[in-house]
């Protein structure tokens, strides 16, 4: 019995799609091939079979990324760090595909249906264990056991669709559209479960429905399934590399993205769930498009699409949602054009051999997924890093740029640089609880200068993601080469060219997707957390119109500023240097060489205010006394002290003005 390879528009096959028939298992009702739907109890019961596996199909491929929204419930209850973490996702993903390309000789001599059962039993237990663990080791143990149940039951379920709905054609349909929709509803889905209850109930909620996939299991003709004897037919191999690299440029779109939206902003998994929805809906709404415009053309464009979407993310112009969903509706679009035609192909041709060329499919997505990951974690973890001090540099700046008085400003500061670094790399540190204790409450400047600062820190950390992002923009793009060696195969079943509407349907896309990043160019998305700390040779601090604490708060930031000069570092790494160990770079002074240059430069700035009329002798004076004999971490650190003390002593004599400065000296 041949297999063909053909267009079949009229019999339910979309228009650019390839379609394998017949199949060749054997089932105990003949060979599955062209055995049409009708309304007999028989066929509703196979219908509903194939949907419950369906189900689970989807559900397998959906634990790649459903438990992202959970992640940050997963780090706070089981006492966890940021890396660990994320094994709950790579050790799901890592163990698929090692499992998938092992299975691939055993389904040449294994029937499918007990691998099916195994699979799901498997997977329903491993479940079950993920959502009553206690700690992160047994999670991230009982997450690889999951993995293996799930690429066992992505092993053996295109075969078992193709029995229950009766033919190659609409079993390898089902599964490929179970496929894509469970791998961009997965994050969307985990965060409404999540919302709704608890990271558990993400995977306890598993359990039920994969079990009841048992029913397909246990159904006669998946049960008689046998393997078909003799030589399999050599596949291509551009559709598993197109799927790797589509695969893993859907790292950026979901995982980091979702690390992005939940760890970074602070959407609550609901409102994460929302955002992260474009993406899903978008594949969706393309899909009639792609459907016309063919294989060839669909992937040729959802590539650079793809890649558009990820590069919108790593240029965005602000912290915003509206911004975040647009940017993954691209994504969406771009992947429900490219993934799609890369499944069909890589699950047809051949002969009896769609359990190993479902379990190659599965294998080649799950490889994609890791080897990004293998990039990007590390990339992201410097990135994050170094973004990190850079959120304490711009706090510090923040703070010493306020409308706040010299009493609170390095104080505050340094507080802020010390929760810097006890918050984890990546997170958002709790900015309000240094400011309640510094009296925001009751103070209405101190309030808005916390208010302000969250947006700067989440400016900060949101650019760190901007390379990785860009490394997946990159896998988009490699897609594009298996594409171009599988393009003479995919128009050999295109059928006839795609109308001009439709063609312009989808130019109306791709220059939507050029626009976004246009738009986000121009509202300052190449900006974005960029370091905006000044140099200090050229900074100068303006007395403004606050009267004498703004005075002295001039000098002492101008003072500050020149000595940071002299020493050649910013001066928001002076003033953290007067702090406890920030995480931020040591400046390369010896403390003796710091001390002599604050001094000097606090002395050159009282003069300067005294010359310009600032300052009047008598409180030049005393200033200069203090600069030269106060320790000087109690001058940074006590500089509204001595704001307040100047002001006091303007009308002291002379005498009192010895004994205040022989109780400050050393």
């Amino acid at each position: 019995m041949a297999t063909g390879v053909w267009l079949n528009p009229r019999r339910g096959g979309e228009p650019g799609v390839v379609v394998i028939a017949p199949a060749r298992w054997h089932t105990p009702a003949g060979i599955g091939e062209g055995v049409g739907v009708g309304a007999s109890p028989r066929m509703n019961r196979r219908a509903a079979s194939a949907a419950l596996l369906a189900v689970a199909v989807a559900l397998a491929f959906a634990d790649s990324s459903i438990v992202m929204l959970g992640l940050p419930e997963i780090y706070g209850e089981l006492d966890a760090t940021i890396p660990g973490v994320s094994f709950v996702i790579t050790a799901y993903n890592l163990v698929v595909a090692v499992v998938a390309f092992a299975l691939v000789p055993v389904l040449r001599r294994v029937r499918p249906g007990p691998i099916l059962t195994a699979g799901l039993v498997v997977f329903i237990a491993a479940s079950l264990g993920c959502g009553l663990v206690s700690d992160l080791p047994m999670l991230v143990t009982l997450r690889g056991v999951q993995g293996l149940g799930a690429a066992m039951l992505l092993a053996a379920s295109l075969p078992a669709l193709v029995a229950l709905t009766g033919g190659a054609e609409s079993g390898r349909r089902v599964w490929a559209l179970a496929g894509s929709l469970g791998a961009v509803l997965g994050p969307a889905a985990g965060g409404i479960i999540t919302e709704l209850a608890d990271w558990r109930a993400i995977f306890i909620a598993q359990a039920p429905l994969a079990a009841l996939a048992l029913v397909a299991a246990a159904d006669p003709r998946v049960r008689g399934l046998q393997v078909e004897p003799g030589p399999v037919t050599r596949r291509p191999l551009w559709p598993a590399f197109g799927l790797v690299f589509a695969f893993g440029a859907l790292v950026g779109a979901l995982f980091l993205a979702v690390l992005m939206i939940v760890t970074v902003w602070g959407l609550g998994p609901l409102a994460g769930a929302i955002v992260v929805s474009a993406l899903p809906i978008a594949a969706v709404a393309v899909s009639p498009l792609a459907g016309r415009v063919g294989p060839a053309v669909g992937s040729l464009a959802g590539a650079p699409l793809l890649a558009a979407g990820l590069i919108a993310l790593a240029l965005l112009p602000a912290v915003s949602a509206w911004w975040a969903a647009a940017a993954l509706a691209v994504c969406g679009a771009g992947f429900g054009l490219l993934v799609p035609p890369l499944t069909w192909a890589s699950v047809g041709g051949g002969s009896g051999a769609l359990a190993v060329a479902g379990t190659l499919s599965v294998g080649a997505r799950h490889v994609g997924l890791v080897a990004a990951l293998v990039i990007v974690a590390p990339l992201l973890a410097v990135d994050l890093d170094e973004g990190g001090d850079r959120a304490t540099h711009e706090a510090t700046r923040v703070i010493l740029d306020a409308r706040l008085g010299l009493q609170q400003k390095i104080p505050v500061a340094l507080d802020l640089a010390e929760e810097f670094d006890r918050t984890p790399r990546g997170a958002v540190p709790d900015l309000g609880s240094v400011f309640d204790q510094r009296g925001a409450d009751d103070d209405e400047n101190l309030r808005r200068v916390r208010d302000g600062l969250v947006g700067a820190i989440e400016a900060s950390l949101t650019r760190s993601f901007r390379a990785s992002y860009l490394v997946s923009a990159a896998f988009a793009l490699l897609a594009l080469v298996p594409v171009a060696f599988g393009l003479r195969a995919m128009r050999g079943v295109g059928g006839r060219r795609a109308p001009p509407v439709t063609l312009a349907g989808l130019a109306v896309v791709a220059a939507a997707a050029g626009a976004l990043i246009v738009a986000e160019l121009a509202s300052g998305g190449e900006d974005l957390g960029r370091s905006r700390i000044a140099d200090p040779c050229a900074t100068r601090v303006s007395e403004g119109g606050g009267g004498f604490d703004a005075t002295i708060q001039g000098v002492v930031l101008d003072g500050l500023a020149g000595a940071a000069c002299e020493l050649g570092v910013t001066r928001e790494d002076l003033v953290l240097s007067f702090g406890p160990d920030v995480g931020t770079p040591r400046i390369p002074w010896s403390s003796a060489q710091v001390d002599q240059a604050v001094r000097a430069g606090l002395v050159r700035a009282i003069d300067d205010a005294e010359d310009r009329g600032s300052l009047n002798s008598f409180v030049a004076d005393i200033l200069r006394g203090i600069a030269r004999r106060a320790p000087i971490d109690e001058i940074i650190r006590g500089a509204g002290a001595i704001s307040d003390l100047t002001g006091r002593i303007r009308d002291l004599d002379a005498g009192d003005v010895l004994d205040t400065l022989r109780g400050l000296a050393p």
